[in-house]
């Protein structure tokens, strides 16, 4: 199977056998905001990993999709409204292709293959640049009658109208981090150096994770699920501490009390997840067209 994830600044392919990537190749995106170009150089990319005979693909991307038109409704990184990279990597490289958002396949994949594997439904939550959110309900991922379940990071975390930013993300991403220390080029690394050392940075991390531990909380207390993981990049480089507070805020906040038994695990496919859950989609969509 064939894995790609396309993300806002590098794309990763990967080579999957029985559930583990054994092969990938990784570049940075040529073009933001050129879907063509960055459409032809996945296609070059998978043709130069070597793989032939390729039956299906599967693409994760970051932004809501339409699955079954496999259109790109919106990548805000990539700058792309209603790209059509289903087909244009159907017609290139002659094969199956399926798309799904980048949290999502992530989701599939840790519920396939890693720390959601024992479970029948779970929350998926990635924090890195921006925050994104993937459900699965009885074994079967959920998007909703519109299509674009998952959008957890563009829920509204500040009531007042008045302000600029109310959107999670927009207060507990790393981007959001930025904003509000007012430092532009802030990486994970800076964030994970100070976390715990920095006053000011420590400060704004646990308030970015109280906020995504209430929200957490109101999907929980709506859908009465018992099983979150926890990834992305701030996740795996800020560890236990993190998603500890995270936790916490959770447990103040969630209803009825019998909901508080719900478990939070941290990922165990880390930037594998999304490979293997596109992989595993497209795969799957051979023989069952609707997952």
């Amino acid at each position: 199977m064939i894995g790609v994830d396309i993300g806002g600044t590098n794309l990763l392919i990967g080579k999957i056998i029985d559930g583990k990537v054994v092969e990938r190749v990784h570049q940075p995106i040529q073009a933001r905001g050129d879907f063509n170009l960055v459409a032809t150089q996945t296609c070059k990319a998978i043709k130069d990993f070597g793989c032939n005979d390729i039956s299906s693909i599967g693409i994760s991307v970051a932004g809501s999709v339409n699955v079954d038109k496999g259109i790109v409704l919106r990548a805000e990184n990539l700058d792309w409204d209603d790209a059509p990279l289903a087909q244009f990597v159907s017609d290139e490289l002659q094969c199956k292709v399926v798309i799904e958002n980048d949290v999502t396949a992530a989701a599939w994949g840790e519920f396939s293959y890693g720390a959601g594997i024992s479970s029948d439904s779970l929350f998926a939550v990635w924090i890195g640049t921006g925050i994104g959110g993937g459900l699965i309900l009885n074994k079967t991922i959920w998007r909703g009658p519109l299509g674009t379940g998952g959008e957890f990071g563009m829920g509204i975390s500040e009531y007042s109208p008045s302000e600029d930013t109310r959107v999670l993300e927009g207060f507990s991403s790393r981007s959001g981090l930025q904003r509000l220390l007012q430092m532009p080029d802030l990486d994970t690394t800076t964030i994970a150096n100070g976390y715990g050392n920095s006053k000011q940075i420590t400060q704004a991390v646990n308030t970015g994770a109280f906020r995504i531990g209430s929200s957490i909380a109101n999907v929980i207390t709506l859908l009465s699920l018992d099983t979150v993981v926890l990834g992305g990049g701030l996740v795996e480089a800020l560890g236990e501490p993190y998603v500890e507070k995270i936790r916490q805020q959770f447990l103040d906040d969630v209803f009825p009390e019998h909901c508080k038994q719900c478990k939070f695990y941290i990922t165990t496919l880390g930037p594998d997840a999304g490979l293997l859950g596109a992989a595993s989609l497209a795969n799957l969509a051979q023989s069952h067209p609707v997952l």
